[in-house]
């Protein structure tokens, strides 16, 4: 009568063969690569994933303050003027008043 072992005792009573099958020499190969990969130190690869990240934002930043428009206080300047000069600039045009009269931006 053969008895029927769980899965994870199945896998042990496998690997319990398979170990008893190498050579020796085959052994000692694996334990001394598993012993010379547990001694080597390993070093964090998230400095990496750092460094990528703020390089990327300082080019992105650069770009940017390249790409700048140009500053529009210039453009501002001679409205300003004309309003303090004599106060006309706004009398000029009729379609403004007659575009706050059809919306209710005028009672806010």
């Amino acid at each position: 009568m053969s008895r029927t072992l769980p899965p994870d005792d199945q896998l042990q009573a496998l690997h319990q063969q398979a170990v008893q099958a190498l050579s020796p020499a085959t052994l000692a190969r694996l334990r001394s690569a598993r012993h010379a990969t547990a001694a080597s130190p390993r070093r964090p690869a998230w400095w990496m994933a750092t460094a990528f990240a703020g390089v990327a934002a300082l080019g992105i930043g650069l770009s940017l303050q390249l790409r700048s428009p140009p500053s529009s206080v210039p453009a501002v300047a001679p409205m300003v003027a004309a309003l303090e000069s004599d106060g006309t600039a706004l009398d000029e045009n009729p379609d403004l008043y007659l575009w706050l009269a059809s919306t209710d931006l005028a009672m806010e």
